[in-house]
């Protein structure tokens, strides 16, 4: 339940922010005539992420797919930082309209074609973009269950996300236009950055882009799950202190001079419903804080088992014993050469053969790799890149690098010659 939980949640909350923010910037600027295209764009990318991200299952489609990931990311990324310039862009036109009370502009650039298409392209691609991947990671998560509780926290993630955006929207109308629209125009491009170098990432992790050690290092430290975790709750705290900063002014409505006693209930009736929406939106985001930060500070979810020293014996073969080895679990062995520790992993795939490797891979040096505690993935210790398990041994991108070897019965085998001839690689400093 708490995996689909936080799974939702982190997924849905990118989201709900951004088109929050949008939402509410159109309203307070007049332009709510906008608002039915980022609706539309929300519903179909619903509809259209469920069925896909259903298909993608149905077809056994990898929820780790670099290509897939970097290209959502990258589209979502290139739509954020564009939304950002067209609100500076538009916020300088409003102002000026304002300031001569020209609101038929107002409503001409709120109506017009561009406009509308990029705010339905828009709300679709983020929407679409996370609810993909929150099927397919769901998929991943809950493999081999089917459990109501994990459908329970799938739901009440999605709900929170959905709650904070609305209580967001509503609870942001008595705050200061100008200062919203700078913070949140900074917090959206923190996001538009994250999700263009996530981008990169996923494409350099499976060799399609150039990409040296130090740079995947960089990369990998934005990515990966427990600094992914930070951002979006700094995402959600930054707009929120300043919308704080407003909620504590007293609201300056003052009854009319002829108001009666209905218009007077009526007033004092909003100014209520303001202030709950204003206290819902404090409670809700420090309830979606709480439960995102946690993960971030959670006990480490990685296996790193201590690599097991091997000798050379007959014939300059090493043979290790795989009779006890439990499938999908990461063994890590090590072989000294010249004063080098080489270091190779071997797994027991589902079928029974096993997989091998060095521990250490093209792109980011030796640093090695550990395994995800509840799921079938090793993970580069340098960048973060997800390596399924089955895939060890074929080389390429960020996966280990390929080391030969056979079985004997329930024996491996590994020539020591293999071995020797990484001892120059183990040596490199700065590695």
């Amino acid at each position: 339940m708490t995996a689909a939980l936080i799974i939702t949640l982190r997924e849905g909350i990118e989201a709900a922010l951004v088109l929050g923010i949008i939402l509410t910037y159109l309203r307070r600027a007049g332009m709510t005539s906008l608002n039915r295209y980022v609706y539309w764009g929300l519903g179909l990318a619903v509809a259209v992420s469920l069925i896909l991200g259903i298909v993608l299952q149905k077809i056994g489609f990898d929820p780790e797919n670099e290509y897939l990931e970097g290209t959502l990311m990258g589209i979502g990324g290139i739509f954020v930082a564009s939304m950002v310039l067209w609100m500076w862009r538009t916020a300088k036109n409003i102002k000026r309209h304002m300031e001569a009370r020209m609101d038929n502009i107002v409503t001409e650039s709120a109506g017009s074609r561009g406009a509308a298409i990029g705010f339905l392209a828009f709300s679709f691609f983020m929407v679409a973009r996370e609810g993909v991947e929150t099927v397919l990671f769901l998929a991943a998560a809950t493999i081999g269950r089917t459990g109501i509780l994990d459908l329970i926290g799938g739901v009440l993630g999605i709900s929170l996300a959905a709650l904070f955006a609305i209580l967001f929207i509503r609870g942001s109308l008595k705050i200061n236009l100008g200062r919203f629209f700078t913070v949140t125009s900074i917090v959206l491009l923190i996001l538009a950055a994250r999700l263009l170098a996530g981008s990169v990432h996923e494409f350099a992790e499976v060799g399609f882009l150039p990409m040296s050690r130090n740079v995947m290092q960089v990369l990998g430290f934005f990515v990966r799950g427990q600094t992914s975790s930070l951002i979006v709750t700094g995402l959600i705290i930054i707009p929120l202190l300043f919308m704080l900063w407003d909620f504590r002014k007293p609201d300056t409505a003052v009854a009319a001079p002829e108001e009666n006693s209905a218009e007077r209930r009526k007033r004092q009736a909003a100014l209520r419903l303001n202030r709950i929406n204003q206290l819902g939106l404090v409670v809700t985001a420090g309830i979606v804080v709480l439960a995102i930060a946690s993960e971030a500070f959670a006990v480490s979810p990685f296996l790193d088992p201590a690599p097991q020293p091997v000798i050379s014996e007959r014939e300059n073969e090493i043979r290790i014993s795989v009779a006890d080895w439990e499938k999908g679990f990461l063994q890590k062995f090590s072989y000294q050469v010249s004063g080098a520790e080489v270091r190779f992993l071997a797994v027991k795939l589902e079928d029974g053969t096993i997989a091998t490797a060095l521990d250490a891979c093209q792109i980011c040096g030796i640093k090695g790799y550990m395994q995800e505690k509840d799921g079938n993935v090793v993970i580069c210790k340098v960048c973060n890149a997800p390596i399924p398990v089955d895939t060890i041994g074929h080389g390429g991108g960020c996966n280990p690098l390929p080391l030969a070897a056979r079985t004997d019965g329930t024996t491996l085998v590994v020539q020591s010659a293999d071995l020797e001839k990484q001892a120059r690689r183990f040596q490199m400093k700065g590695e």
